[in-house]
């Protein structure tokens, strides 16, 4: 999925909703699980999705059908084949970041939520390389730190059964790493050296 200058696809979740609907597959509803739109899914919102989609072009009838068009197209493909399912927070003294990170070997896309309702879609290349992007995130945030410190990063690998793996890391003001894995309070955590973070990191997730 590209669009003009490779600037991101503009979405909104009642879009996501009608697309997800069209993909149809398990990987595709487990995507609308991981977009936490599960109680959205339906009327009238995915018939509001498909008005939108068909006005800006994103979406055309065909006979008693109807197909994904331009960059939707590629969404919807990764929608429907996707097997690698991957949630991002990140906070910082200036901002919280959310992002969800879905795709397969045949190419994956990274969303970025925001407050306002109107989300951005950009490509990645494939299961692999959005592993390796979201590790980089986390290495920026909590490592060069351009919103300051102390800041944290949350990763959760989801997995086919609804299970999901989660690590957690923050930055103390002097760049110092701490490492928590799972779920709930209280986490045991571990000091990370700078140099170790990415294969701990990988090594939580089940990498």
């Amino acid at each position: 999925m590209t669009t003009e200058d490779d600037a991101p696809l503009l979405i909104t979740e009642h879009e996501l909703i009608a697309l997800i609907a069209l993909a149809g597959t398990s990987g595709a509803l487990k995507c609308q699980r991981m977009f936490r739109l599960d109680h959205a899914a339906g009327a009238p919102l995915e018939q509001a999705g498909v008005a939108t989609l068909l006005e800006r072009g994103l979406m055309t009838i065909e006979g008693e059908g109807l197909l994904p068009a331009g960059p939707a197209a590629s969404v919807t493909a990764a929608l429907a084949s996707s097997d690698a399912w991957l949630e991002i927070a990140l906070v910082t003294p200036k901002a919280e970041h959310v992002y969800f990170l879905f795709g397969s070997a045949d190419g994956a896309l990274i969303l970025s939520l925001s407050k306002y309702g109107v989300h951005e879609l950009r490509p990645l290349t494939n299961a692999d390389g959005m592993f390796t992007t979201a590790i980089e995130m986390v290495n920026f945030y909590l490592g060069t730190a351009p919103d300051g410190r102390p800041a944290a990063g949350t990763l959760r690998r989801h997995l086919a059964d609804d299970s999901f793996r989660a690590v957690h890391v923050k930055a103390g003001p002097d760049g110092s790493l701490e490492l928590r894995e799972g779920e709930g309070e209280d986490l045991p955590a571990t000091a990370v050296r700078p140099e170790d973070l990415e294969q701990r990191l990988r090594k939580a997730m089940g990498l």
